[in-house]
This record gives C-alpha cells, structure tokens and sequence, in this order.
C-alpha cells in the first residue's frame, strides 16, 4: 500500500511538473495545426456568453462549446489549456483503466497517451477531439467499475462532440445486451435528449440536432475530395508512430490469446476490454477510412480525428509493452532495460517531433496577418468587412457575430457586388472563398462594382483545398453614382 501511496505521489508530480511545461508551451507558440478550425471552435466559445445561440451552434458542438466556454473568456490560449487538461484527465483515466486491468508499468500507460503522435499535438489546439476522448475513456471507465447508467449517458454525448460518435453505439449496445443492462440502453440517448431540450429555446425546433446537420449537401466529394481505404494505415507514423503500433498491435495479440486460451473464449473481462477498447479504435478508423475511400460525409481525410480515439490504443499497447519487457530481462536483464529505454525515449521523441509544424503559424494564416496588417494600417476597417477566413477576424480583433461590422461570405454568390453596402470590404482567400464561401475569383474580379485594392501571394506558390494556388485578394465595393469612399 505504501509503495502504492508513493508510486501514485511520483505519477502525479510528474504529470503536474508536465501540465506546467505544457501550459508554457501554450503561452509561448502559437497553434495553427487543424488551421482555422481552431478560431472556428474558440469564437462560438468565446462569443456564446454574448450572443447564448452560439453555444448550441451545430457545427462548433455544444458540448465541447458549453466545457470549453469558460476557457475561452481568457483567449483562444484559455481554450488550448482546457484541451491540454482534458488530454491529462484522460491519461489518468487510461491509468486508472490499467490498475482495474492489473497491468503493470501504469506510468508507462499515462506516458503512452500523452506522447502519441496526434495527441500529443492535439493538445495544444482548440479542437474537439481530446474532449471526446475524455468522454469515451470514461465511459468505458464506468462500464468496467460497473456503474452501467452512468457510462450509458457520458457515451451518449459522444456525438454531440464529434458527430462520427454514433458508429460506437452498436459496441456499446452490444456490451450492454450482454450483460443484459437493458435498463441503459435507452440512457444512450441521454445527451441527444438534454441538447436538443436545451437548444430548442433558440431554434424553436426540438430536432435541431436532426434537421440542423452541418454536414450534408451533394458536392462534397467534389470540394473534399477521397482517398485510398488505406489511408490512414498510411499516416500511421503521424497517428500512432511506429513504435506504438507495435506495442499496440502486440497488446491485441496478448489479449486475444489470454481470452481464446486461458479463458476459453467466454464472456471476461478480457472479451469485453476487446470489443470496447481495440474494438472502438477498430470501428472508428473503419468508419472513418470508409467515408474517406467513399468521398461522402464531408470528410477530408485529416489524421487528426484519429485523436479521438488513441488513448485506448495506449492502454491495448500497455500488456504489449509489459510482454516485451518480461521477454527481454528473460534473455538479458541488462540489455532488456536498455531495449526498454531506448523504446520509451523513441515514442517520447515522435510524440513531440512529429507535428512540430503545429506549433508554428500557418503558411495560409502569415499571409492573411499581412492582408490584416494592410487593412488596419489604411484604416480600411471602419467599413462592413465580408470575409471567408476566420482568421482574419481573429487578427483583427473584431466581434465576428456583429453583423454592422462584418459578416462571414457573401450575400449573392452569383452577384458578389449586390446587397453589399456602398464601400464595403470583401477580403478573398483562394482556401475559404472558393470551398466553404462557394465564390469563384473570377466572379469579384468581373464584377463592375468590385475594385480590386490589393493582392497578397506567397514567395512560394501552394497549393490549397480545391487545388487552388493560394493568394489573398482584397476588393472594395464601388459607391453607387454620386457618392463617394469617404460618405
């Protein structure tokens, strides 16, 4: 009990000697991996204590939006700290997993969530997927320690999270139909309930959650393209790393043969840590390799949604890690420690190298600060701004919800001049405008309202969604007859 005590103090000093070098991180970098989704996400955050619909807003995710409000009163870094919490809550949880599971090297486990290629960079972003991480560990946390309602109603915010959360529910159901819990199948539907009560007092329509799906429309495989069915095995350097996928891919193979031998292939705990834990990283990469492979579901075939689901790879790599280890003191106990070193300072080494581009400003994002500069230095401000990137308004400064100082897209996609007020600023960048705006440059430039004040490219042309050269062009509306820039 006493070593217990100790380990436990070491485990926690550690972690929190870590969220103290993460939070400076944090303040010291700023975060552009997942691109403008980012702002995306803190805006509604950040905004929703002004204008309350935002918190319920479909695509930025009530339940990450309402968790991560708070945060975001302090800036999109209050956010970044918040993701960077839920990871850390969501490795103690892991560890809290291994000791019910009895594997040895709980530390091990924590470190492996932590330092996994696309959690580890996730972290530090203001997006959804460490929160839905935290939600599926500690359901599945719940299930194990038996409390079945409880873990039946935090999966049924999964997705509310992230929408992809609903190919888990046939895992879920399934377990629950085993042990015969029937009384919480229909608590899987808690969250979608509480949402959608909570949500209709601003869309005056209780299946908003339904009705009000962002992702839907007919040309998304032409604007997010497809891929190979292998896709993300492809990415498992950025996902997983390769020493990790190993350990995982070895823990699977413990497991699977301790149920099929040991146990006789009955319903254990070893059946169930199965199907809810390598099983749910199985189900969610098939779904997602599937929607990718297909062109449907407005999926863009990022790595970085895999992050949703890696800290239950981490814990299936655990009983890996630990064959390995006995295995090596068994031929060799001074060269199995070093093995087991080297091995642990590689995944380390991936989880922080690997994206370490995240931590640098986008090349997309450094351009529009330049386009942001141009317009504050010419004071070209003090008219209605339209815009695509949300980025330019989180240079700017500027409430992006205050529709008498700016407005996301145009009102007429056909005729970009019409409805715009005399003078007013249209700022179009080659990644947003043409996808989510659905304006073609061609249609401002031929415009005979539209003057083009100025064009930002890059130094080195590249490419962005869609198969545009990206560039920033900044065009003013012409007054009508008999006015002036200045009226």
């Amino acid at each position: 009990m006493m070593e217990s005590r100790i380990t436990n103090r070491i485990i926690y000093f550690f972690l929190a000697l870590g969220l103290v070098a993460g939070v400076m991180v944090i303040l010291y970098t700023p975060n552009s991996y997942g691109g403008g989704d980012n702002f995306s996400h803190y805006k509604f955050a950040h905004w929703g204590w002004k204008y309350p619909n935002l918190l319920f807003d479909h695509w930025g995710k009530p339940v990450f939006t309402l968790l991560a409000s708070p945060f975001a009163q302090m800036g999109i870094n209050g956010v970044r700290v918040y993701n960077l919490l839920m990871g850390f809550l969501t490795a103690l949880i892991i560890g809290e997993l291994a000791n019910h599971f009895n594997f040895k090297n709980r530390a091990v486990g924590i470190l492996l969530v932590l330092f996994t290629p696309v959690y580890f960079i996730m972290m530090f972003t203001s997006l959804t997927e460490v929160t839905f991480s935290f939600f599926l560990a500690l359901g599945v946390l719940l299930f194990f320690k038996e409390k079945y309602f409880f873990s039946a109603v935090i999966w049924s915010f999964l997705p509310i999270i992230r929408t992809e959360g609903f190919v888990l529910f046939p895992l879920f159901i399934l377990v629950f139909g085993l042990k015969k819990q029937f009384f919480a199948l229909p608590l899987l539907s808690a969250g979608f309930w509480l949402i959608s009560f909570l949500g209709y007092f601003f869309y005056e329509n209780f299946w908003w959650l339904i009705t009000n799906m962002p992702y839907v429309g007919n040309n998304a495989r032409d604007i997010y393209g497809s891929g190979s069915l292998l896709h993300y095995i492809h990415h498992t350097e950025g996902i997983l790393g390769y020493p990790l996928a190993g350990l995982f891919v070895v823990g699977f193979g413990v497991i699977l043969q301790k149920w099929v031998t040991a146990e006789r292939r009955k319903l254990t705990s070893s059946f169930y840590f199965l199907i809810l834990i390598p099983g749910s990283f199985f189900t969610f990469l098939a779904a997602h390799s599937i929607v990718w492979w297909l062109g449907t579901g407005s999926s863009l075939g990022l790595v970085r949604v895999m992050a949703s689901v890696t800290p239950l790879v981490a814990l299936t790599a655990l009983p890996g890690f630990n064959f390995l280890e006995s295995w090596l003191k068994e031929k060799n106990k001074g060269v199995g420690r070093v093995i087991v070193a080297i091995l642990l300072t590689a995944i380390v080494w991936l989880g922080i190298n690997s994206h370490l581009g995240g931590f640098r400003i986008s090349r997309e994002d450094r351009l529009m600060d330049q386009a942001g500069d141009f317009i504050l230095k010419n004071k070209l401000d003090r008219f209605k701004l339209y815009y695509f990137s949300p980025h330019l308004v989180a240079k700017l400064g500027i409430d992006p919800f205050d529709q008498s100082l700016s407005k996301e897209g145009l009102p007429d996609k056909q005729n970009p001049a019409r409805l715009l007020p005399d003078s007013s600023i249209v700022v179009w960048d080659a990644h947003f405008g043409p996808n989510e705006g659905g304006i073609l440059l061609e249609k401002l430039k031929q415009n005979d309202r539209m003057i083009l004040i100025k064009e930002f490219k890059p130094d080195n042309s590249f490419k962005v969604l869609g198969g545009y050269d990206y560039a920033i062009y900044i065009f003013q509306r012409i007054p009508e007859p008999g006015k002036t820039i200045n009226d």
